[in-house]
């Protein structure tokens, strides 16, 4: 009865920290890709955040804490492009202005507007 009990414990425990390690409570040192939009990415530092958008690169601040996602006012380089890239670029930009929350796990940056729609699904480029 005690190595059932155990046991139990045991797989419990695994799970608790499995649950734990998934979602990601900083997003620090990470690097995420805008699917369907080339090398456009964004690169989250430990206070500002860097990124391509299909034509420019842009900079900027952000926070986030209890998956509040806000970016502060972005600057970009002011490259002229094929009008396709100008029109990813457009709305990468437009996309990042209504982010509100996001959610995240190792692989996966889900970013959400204030009435917690999914605005975009980015992908993880630096996670081995």
């Amino acid at each position: 009865m005690r190595a059932l009990i155990a046991s139990f414990a045991i797989i419990a425990a695994a799970s608790t920290l499995a649950t734990a390690a998934d979602p990601l409570s900083t997003l620090n040192g990470s690097e995420w890709g805008f699917p369907d939009a080339g090398n456009a990415h964004i690169q989250f530092r430990e206070k500002d955040v860097a990124g391509f958008s299909g034509c420019n690169r842009f900079f900027g601040s952000y926070s986030f804490v209890t998956g509040e996602l806000t970016f502060g006012p972005l600057v970009s380089t002011r490259m002229a492009c094929a009008p396709d890239k100008m029109e990813t670029e457009r709305k990468i930009r437009q996309l990042l202005e209504a982010v509100k929350s996001a959610s995240a796990t190792h692989t996966v940056l889900t970013l959400k507007d204030g009435t917690g729609a999914v605005l975009a699904t980015l992908n993880r480029r630096d996670f081995d």
